[in-house]
């Protein structure tokens, strides 16, 4: 054989294993990534995180599902964290999981995979779709305190802002898909699980267990008036929209209050104050947004 063709060879393979990556598979997963290591650490992190998330969550873990979900990673230090999951809701089933998820090495472990693994939870418990600010808030809550810093931060901007980017909870508990405009969706809806995380914490030791019956109950009959007297004890949307936002304006160290109050329509901003947003390409800022098709009768959560 040609000397130079086998040096061409030598050359070559090397760099073809480098860019095809390798693949881990777990009981739940299977993980395409860079590297054998990388894949197998994200592989056994995501398992770990759908039992540890699932107790936190339901107070149980989860039986494996019967299809394992495809994992694609895409790891870069240049890359804000984010992802796409997708799976099918079909006569009280849930299937078909895909998931393709990128940033970091460091914030693919503690918050992107918590982030989208929370989604599956959610999806293999209620068996429908919930609505996007409660399924991306407690997406959110679990991810690492650098990003809820983050949303934190950009929530105080939108709150401030002469241009107004926070929905009414009246309306924003009726949205069924994501706005134009989804960063202040996401703050919003993290900091109203965060708050009601809190309120629950005053009432058990399982606030997480809470919130998932809180969620239960408000989107089937009874309704998110019934479910809020039933769960925190707060008698109307109005009231959770007042005392929140007087709980952000204070930072969070108020504690969780209840003040009687006419249904609000509009969200007050006078008491926020704000500080310096992070620069352009945090990854806060810099999502994958790909939805599928809706043709395609898959419901997609994008982080």
């Amino acid at each position: 054989m040609d000397a130079h063709f086998l040096r061409y060879v030598s050359v070559l393979l090397p760099l073809l294993l480098l860019t095809t990556g390798a693949t881990y598979e777990t009981a739940n997963f299977s993980v395409d990534a860079p590297s054998a290591e990388s894949a197998r650490q994200f592989a056994e992190t995501a398992e770990q995180c759908r039992k540890d998330l699932a107790i936190l969550w339901l107070g149980k873990t989860l039986p494996d599902w019967s299809e394992k979900c495809p994992v694609k990673v895409h790891v870069g230090n240049n890359l804000g964290a984010g992802g796409r999951t997708s799976f099918v809701f079909e006569n009280g089933e849930v299937f078909d999981w895909d998931m393709e998820i990128q940033g970091s090495h460091e914030r693919i472990l503690d918050s992107v995979l918590p982030h989208e693994i929370t989604h599956m939870i959610l999806a293999s418990h209620f068996r429908k779709p919930i609505p996007r600010w409660l399924d991306e808030g407690m997406a959110t809550s679990v991810e690492h305190h650098s990003e809820k810093a983050n949303y934190r931060q950009l929530l105080r901007h939108c709150l401030q802002s002469s241009v107004q980017r926070c929905f009414p909870l009246n309306r924003m508990v009726a949205m069924k898909d994501y706005p134009s405009d989804p960063m202040p969706f996401y703050a919003q809806g993290f900091s109203l699980v965060e708050y009601l995380l809190e309120c629950g914490q005053q009432l058990d030791d399982a606030p997480h267990c809470r919130l998932v019956r809180f969620a239960q109950s408000a989107t089937h009959d009874d309704g998110w008036q019934s479910a809020l007297q039933e769960y925190y004890g707060i008698e109307n949307l109005g009231d959770l929209q007042t005392t929140w936002v007087k709980w952000v304006g204070n930072d969070g160290q108020t504690p969780p209050t209840v003040v009687q109050s006419e249904p609000a329509t509009i969200l007050p901003v006078a008491s926020v104050s704000a500080e310096p947003l992070p620069a352009y390409g945090k990854s806060i800022y810099d999502r994958r947004v790909e939805p599928i098709p809706a043709s395609l009768g898959r419901n997609t959560v994008l982080r």
